[in-house]
């Protein structure tokens, strides 16, 4: 690392001191999910405190993503239901857009194909996921949420580092090369290091904090490989459609060593199509979560 980098480097890590911590109902649900000897009514006492997160929930829950045949009218319903992991994701959906608001003025950064990107991710990882299952046990929603999360470093870098992380977005674009090497280079760390500076903050559970760390390089920590695997594959099956965090983005191959990990036993072409419907049934989850 050059000593431009390296001021670069320290000027970042101290700007990152304000990340902002996880919203406190958010905390409360993650903590009360990963708690074995929670009920569906602890969780459904802390989001009920909170109207408009209980209205998003209720409606997230009877929308065409899920396809519950039946109306779900409570939070507690909608948790015993849906499960305490589909309520994690919902809550983190719901609460995530809030806690990284767009800056007025800036336009280097497009923050609605990021978090279309970002949604796009979860909703493959979470496809690959069923698939995978038949193999060995995934559970989709955690899919789904290190799918969503995957690339939040990204966005911290662009609110808290605004000024060092504009001429990393124009060089990968210039150069044509992947963005994470860029960060690489001129920052001398990658937007999954300081994801994984926001996800310790947020004291996330391992199964989510490593497919988001390592989503680039899934199969470094053995102890997610399969989930990093997911992540990693979903993400590259939503740029291969043209559905990156930017215009014409650069982005890494496959690892095959990942595909063969994962031995779906489906093409990538069959993916994609099968991505298209999913996509379509998302579309209103979407916009519910973009909803204020």
């Amino acid at each position: 690392m050059n000593e431009e980098a390296k001021k670069r480097y320290q000027r970042i890590i101290q700007d990152l001191g304000q990340i902002p911590t996880m919203p406190t109902i958010a905390a409360k649900v993650m903590q009360i999910v990963n708690d074995p000897r929670s009920s569906a009514e602890d969780v459904a006492k802390f989001i009920s405190r909170d109207v408009a997160l209980t209205s998003k929930v209720l409606r997230l829950a009877n929308s065409a993503f899920y396809g519950i045949p039946r109306t779900i009218s409570s939070v507690n319903s909608a948790i015993v239901i849906l499960g305490f992991n589909t309520i994690r994701s919902l809550v983190l959906s719901a609460s995530v857009l809030k806690v990284f608001p767009a800056k007025p003025g800036v336009d280097s950064f497009d923050r609605k194909s990021f978090w279309k990107h970002s949604f796009m991710v979860g909703i493959a990882a979470r496809m690959l996921a069923q698939s995978y299952r038949r193999k060995k046990m995934v559970d989709m929603e955690t899919a789904f949420s290190a799918g969503l999360l995957h690339d939040i470093g990204k966005i911290v870098l662009e609110q808290f580092a605004h000024e060092d992380y504009v001429p990393v977005i124009k060089a990968a674009k210039e150069k044509k090369l992947p963005i994470f090497m860029v960060e690489k280079a001129l920052l001398g760390m990658s937007h999954a290091d300081v994801s994984g500076i926001l996800v310790d903050k947020w004291q996330m559970p391992n199964e989510l904090r490593v497919p988001i760390i390592n989503h680039h390089s899934p199969l470094d920590d053995k102890s997610g490989q399969d989930m990093a695997c997911l992540v990693h594959y979903a993400n590259h099956l939503c740029h291969e459609r043209g559905s990156g965090c930017m215009a014409d983005e650069t982005y890494v191959p496959l690892l095959a060593e990942c595909e063969a990990f994962l031995g779906l036993g489906v093409s990538k072409e069959q993916l994609l199509e099968e991505l298209e419907k999913h996509v379509v049934e998302a579309e209103p989850f979407f916009s519910l979560i973009e909803a204020n």
